[in-house]
């Protein structure tokens, strides 16, 4: 009995797909108990709801591994500071909830990811201390300069001039009408902002 060679291929791959569906598909890959986390804190504030139940909030640490190279640290910490600063600079000057929700998260993560392990300890501990400001792109830019010099004062660096923030850090990226009609407005706001050091702001 002669078997065709197509047929015989098209019922392995039938086969092999059903059994990769069905290993797959089993129970003993769900996740139960994936979120049953082990209390990292008691502070009622720092609860969030999962599967309808309330778990504490885990501590965001560095996962980065030291880096004891010093001249590779200040090159990156050139490179970083440069986008930072930029990126608060191109923010919205009035920028909608979801706008400024998205801001605190990528700063969240740019802490968290930062590729040295003790620059990122530290930088967390700043963000805990002073949160992010995403109100406009002047609180937002004064914040980032603010959180800069803290980390100039713990290296024993010179404070940068936050009133020229805006224009130290414009990138010329043919900015569109409104942040250009703007530049007056950001200079005169930049001397009376107030930045908030425990809480963040509302807006």
């Amino acid at each position: 009995m002669k078997i065709n060679k197509q047929k015989l291929g098209s019922a392995l791959c039938t086969v092999l797909i059903l059994l990769i569906w069905y290993t797959f598909s089993g129970q003993q890959l769900s996740y139960k108990g994936a979120n049953d986390a082990q209390p990292v804190t008691d502070n009622a504030q720092d609860k969030i709801v999962i599967n309808d139940r309330e778990e504490p909030k885990k501590k965001a640490d560095s996962i980065m591994p030291r880096m004891p190279t010093e001249d590779a640290r200040k090159e990156l910490g050139r490179a970083s500071w440069k986008y930072f600063h930029t990126l608060l600079a191109r923010f919205p000057e009035k920028p909608t909830n979801e706008e400024q929700s998205k801001l605190k998260k990528l700063i969240q993560l740019f802490g968290e990811l930062y590729p040295c392990g003790e620059c990122s300890e530290h930088f967390m501990q700043l963000l805990s201390k002073y949160p992010p400001q995403s109100s406009s792109r002047t609180a937002a830019a004064m914040w980032g300069c603010s959180i800069h010099n803290y980390v100039n004062k713990s290296l024993k660096k010179p404070m940068h001039p936050c009133e020229n923030i805006l224009e130290d850090y414009d990138c010329g990226c043919g900015d569109d009408e409104e942040k250009q009609n703007s530049d007056e407005e950001d200079a005169a706001k930049i001397n009376g902002v107030l930045l908030q050091t425990e809480k963040e702001q509302s807006g």
